[in-house]
């Protein structure tokens, strides 16, 4: 029963969102789209969605964004778009040669009811030329709740639609991008990191994966496609990320390893599909929530933990010892996004601090989730009416109004972080990411 109890939600009283944290799902499959090479992303709605979205995203990893859009106007929305979206897709493939094109669909076109899965079959018969080429269609309307929905919508339409595709074309590897055909399959680990890991996250996944000899496949990989490299130059397709060839491997890998709670049904859709064994995360932030993944990857290769994750462990449980009595008994607010909240939540609950606000940004999760007070659906106005009593805020950029305000402390996390240098590249998970959140912390509260 308490379990239960501590995943009510409390009924806001007001009538409206003030100040909402949440992000627009489209920007969430835009974001997951970004991670795939050689895709090119269009956005079956009006010009000024795609700008919004392009606006946030580029502000945040500070590099251009490549995404289109069917740019619908007053006489689409009224007789529909149907028309566009064959339009747009066939365009994009004339013009840009992409590998693979990636579709979202926003408020608009959805409330208007326009059939994505048939445009795309209209537009096949009209142009048998077209066949070869993988179209993902996403459905990411406003109303289905926050961009890790959208984001987790996008990861399962890619699964269903790419892996194991037979591609004709042979695919040229970006820079930063492993691929090798003669290697042995058994070795291959499937990774589907959350929209709540950073690049340097998913950078870090991929290390500790290949320190147990396993060759990761992440989907999607941000880790090549938004690390902060340099370009010479803007392309409209994504340049870096997972490969069209590694969709096909997909069926050949040992296990399947998903993170955040977001990402559990696209593991099945994996487990199903290609009949691997498949793991799901809801955390890699903390002690015992990092523990479970090491064990799990030496569970599933066979090999002792190597040495260099021990180390990482001994350092963190130092950190541990020397700053037990400061983070104990810490107040804290949080508001972000349904896995990120509960990844941090969980790890200050594991150090001693006090958890005074838990606002998501979506229901997501809210039922399968729980911490030791009660997880709600809030904006960024509940926050200010309800982390008085805390010594941290920890929410996105937005939340330095609430900060500023109260005069607390505020830790960036989450999407947009636009006034602090690094965030990209910045690791909150592992024993390694676990140590550094920490200091963060503690240095925001001195």
């Amino acid at each position: 029963m308490a379990d239960k109890a501590n995943t009510m939600i409390t009924t806001n009283t007001r009538h409206y969102q003030g100040n909402p944290q949440k992000n627009s799902p489209a920007l969430g499959a835009t974001l997951a789209y970004l991670g795939v090479n050689g895709l090119l992303a269009l956005l079956h709605g009006s010009q000024g969605c795609s700008s919004f979205i392009r606006l946030q995203l580029s502000r945040h990893y500070k590099e251009p964004i490549p995404l289109n859009s069917t740019a619908l106007l007053e006489d689409s929305v009224i007789f529909g778009g149907w028309e566009h979206l064959k339009k747009g897709i066939a365009v994009a493939a004339d013009k840009y040669k992409p590998q693979i094109i990636g579709v979202m669909s926003t408020g608009l076109t959805e409330t208007f009811g326009d059939d994505m899965v048939s445009a795309l079959a209209s537009l096949r018969q009209e142009r048998p030329d077209l066949d070869d080429m993988p179209v993902v269609l996403a459905s990411t309307p406003d109303y289905i709740g926050s961009m890790q929905e959208g984001y987790q919508r996008t990861v399962e339409a890619l699964l269903t639609t790419l892996a194991g595709h037979s591609s004709k074309t042979k695919e040229q590897p970006v820079s930063g991008t492993v691929s090798n055909s003669n290697e042995d399959p058994a070795l291959s680990i499937a990774l589907l990191p959350g929209c709540h890991l950073t690049p340097g996250d998913v950078d870090e996944l991929k290390e500790i994966v290949m320190e147990f000899g396993f060759r990761p496949i992440t989907v999607p990989d941000l880790s090549i496609s938004l690390d902060g490299h340099a370009e010479l130059e803007a392309a409209p397709v994504v340049q870096g990320g997972t490969l069209l060839e590694d969709f096909q491997r997909l069926v050949k890998c040992s296990a399947c390893l998903s993170f955040g709670l977001s990402m559990e049904k696209a593991g099945e859709i994996l487990k199903e599909a290609c009949g691997i064994p498949c793991y799901n995360f809801p955390s890699l932030t903390g002690l015992k929530a990092t523990d479970e993944f090491i064990l799990t990857l030496a569970k599933i290769s066979g090999k002792a933990v190597p040495e260099k994750l021990l180390r990482q462990r001994s350092r963190l449980l130092d950190t541990l010892a020397d700053y037990h009595d400061q983070l104990g008994g810490q107040k804290i607010a949080i508001a972000l996004e349904m896995d990120l909240l509960y990844s941090l939540a969980s790890c200050l609950v594991e150090v001693g601090s006090e958890i005074s606000v838990a606002l998501a940004a979506s229901q997501g999760g809210i039922h399968k989730l729980s911490l030791p007070i009660p997880i709600e659906v809030g904006d960024l106005e509940t926050l200010e009416e309800r982390a008085a009593n805390s010594n941290l805020i920890i929410a996105n950029s937005n939340g330095r109004q609430a900060a500023g305000l109260l005069k607390i402390p505020h830790l960036r996390a989450g999407l947009p972080v636009f006034d602090r240098v690094g965030y990209p590249q910045k690791r909150w998970i592992g024993y390694e990411g676990t140590q550094q959140f920490l200091f963060d912390m503690l240095n925001s509260l001195s």
